[in-house]
């Protein structure tokens, strides 16, 4: 396929409402799950030979390869990885709608789309679900779990309904922040780390230990990264990265081990008598946690549910 020069983003989503059809969008959600094209046309009901025309199609309209083909199957490049994305939103609010729709035709409200960060799950939805179910137990939730990017995503495009993440550096013209909850950084390290029993500690004094360290865009690695240019150094990365809550306590279990997390995160995490919170004297605040949507979606049982998150959130100061 010939590769034409950049297309005006303008110009290209003229061409994509004029051209795209959800066939195109259910092949690449499919390709992208399977990395072979027999299979995806098997997943979207179609022949290997329309699956292919399909693709033909869609890059032509794109102007640029979405896969790369070899012997073993299909490999996706950045622009296929892209549309993939998009394709999946679009694909699950298409099924928000029509469950919406069914619900509509059974006289029956149909679940409220609720996206949550880590964070959220553990110190907002937690402590409130039990309330919740008892003050509205005909309310409809289906929850899922996700990074900021994928939650705004979702709810941008319409699959989800609200989200709960930490106060995003802008919101979108028809979009409401609504913070519930502060957090700050704190460190955690296995009971066995020689600073577990020191009643009062500086960020110096953990200079030799190693840092589980979460990615750069993480809001507690940013404060951690700000707290260490304080102090005109770094620290020390421990070889493994990991975020899990099942095994940061493994990692921990290692000598001179310890890892940053969040505050609204430590219930998240396996408690016990060999994991503690470091008697660390600093202030490394992050930004708060709260919930993000639609303005002009805050009515029915969405008006509902955010008026009961922002009440229990009052309680729990």
């Amino acid at each position: 396929m010939a590769i034409l020069p950049p297309t005006p983003p303008a110009v290209l989503h003229e061409r994509l409402l004029a051209r795209l059809r959800l066939r195109h969008l259910r092949l690449v959600d499919a390709l992208a799950a399977h990395s072979n094209l027999r299979r995806a046309a098997e997943a979207v009901h179609i022949s290997q030979p329309a699956a292919t025309q399909l693709l033909r199609e869609l890059e032509e309209l794109l102007g640029q390869p979405l896969f790369e083909r070899h012997a073993r199957g299909m490999r996706i490049t950045d622009a296929g990885r892209l549309l993939a994305r998009d394709a999946r939103i679009a694909i699950d609010a298409l099924r928000g709608t029509a469950d919406a729709l069914g619900a509509l035709g059974e006289q029956e409200a149909r679940p409220l789309r609720v996206g949550a960060i880590v964070a959220a799950m553990a110190s907002v939805l937690r402590p409130a679900l039990p309330g919740l179910r008892a003050q509205h137990p005909r309310l409809r939730l289906a929850i899922e779990e996700g990074s900021i990017d994928q939650l705004t995503a979702g709810l941008h495009g319409g699959a989800l309904d609200l989200v709960l993440l930490r106060r995003p550096a802008q919101v979108a013209q028809g979009y409401l922040f609504q913070p519930l909850r502060s957090d700050r950084m704190v460190v955690i390290a296995g009971r066995l780390h020689p600073a577990a029993g020191r009643k009062r500690l500086r960020l110096r004094d953990l200079a030799d230990s190693l840092w589980v360290l979460p990615p750069p865009h993480y809001a507690v690695r940013q404060a951690l990264d700000a707290a260490w240019a304080q102090e005109g150094a770094a620290p020390r990365a421990h070889a493994v990265q990991v975020l899990s809550a099942q095994l940061l306590p493994v990692v921990l279990a290692e000598p001179g081990v310890v890892a940053p997390v969040p505050q609204t995160v430590l219930d998240r995490i396996e408690r016990s008598a060999d994991l503690v919170e470091l008697a660390l004297d600093l202030h490394a605040p992050i930004e708060p946690l709260g919930m993000l949507y639609r303005a002009d979606d805050a009515t029915g049982t969405l008006a509902q549910l955010i008026d009961f998150l922002s009440a229990a959130a009052r309680v729990g100061e």
